[in-house]
């Protein structure tokens, strides 16, 4: 019988070195930029975190509609082209005025990078889907993003799970509802990015 046991133990540490019972599993990566999002959540509401695979977006507050927008960082570049039909710029008190007929729609947003390496966002060149729509079908391009920058409607450049808060700025006719906020979030590196969709209206009951 004594004999038996030690054999029995001898098989058994045989087969467990030899990995018959299977080897154990490594533990799973944890998601660049250390939050749990499920990857391709690219519509949701105020608040929600999106997650198109590389950047986190999120829109955290919508403005009511004013005739003026003065930037929080004054050195933000901008674009004279982007808004000199819709508003007007006055260097001193770094203020945007909406012309006749317009108002300022201001919409806060966080950005992270989702990604394993360093990235910025791009707002500035190829083709660009980033818009306000209102419940009439039409849709406006933004004025302004009011942001630290590296580059016209470029962000900094963020490491890996580093974010940055942003403003866009839309100017629309006096009396528009807003309803979706489009964000296409591209590489800067690459030229490669997808659409998120942001409902601000409340859903109907």
């Amino acid at each position: 019988m004594y004999g038996y046991r030690i054999a029995a133990i001898s098989v058994a540490a045989t087969l467990l070195c030899s990995g018959a019972f299977g080897a154990a599993k490594p533990k799973p990566k944890k998601p660049a930029g250390g939050a749990n999002q499920v990857k391709g959540v690219t519509e949701g509401k105020v608040g929600d975190m999106l997650f198109d695979g590389h950047w986190r977006f999120q829109v955290l507050s919508v403005s009511s509609a004013t005739p003026t927008y003065t930037l929080k960082v004054s050195n933000a570049e901008e674009d004279y082209a982007k808004y000199h039909d819709l508003a007007d710029y006055d260097d001193a008190s770094h203020t945007f005025t909406a012309k006749d007929g317009n108002v300022l729609i201001a919409v806060d947003c966080l950005a992270k990078n989702g990604q394993s390496k360093m990235e910025q966002l791009d707002w500035f060149s190829d083709q660009q889907n980033t818009a306000l729509t209102d419940n009439q079908s039409n849709s406006y391009t933004p004025i302004v993003i009011d942001m630290k920058s590296n580059g016209i409607w470029v962000t900094k450049k963020m490491l890996q799970g580093s974010s940055e808060t942003l403003t866009m700025v839309f100017a629309v006719p006096t009396g528009t509802t807003p309803q979706d906020l489009v964000v296409t979030l591209k590489n800067w590196e690459d030229h490669k990015g997808k659409d998120v969709r942001v409902h601000l209206m409340p859903a109907a009951n």
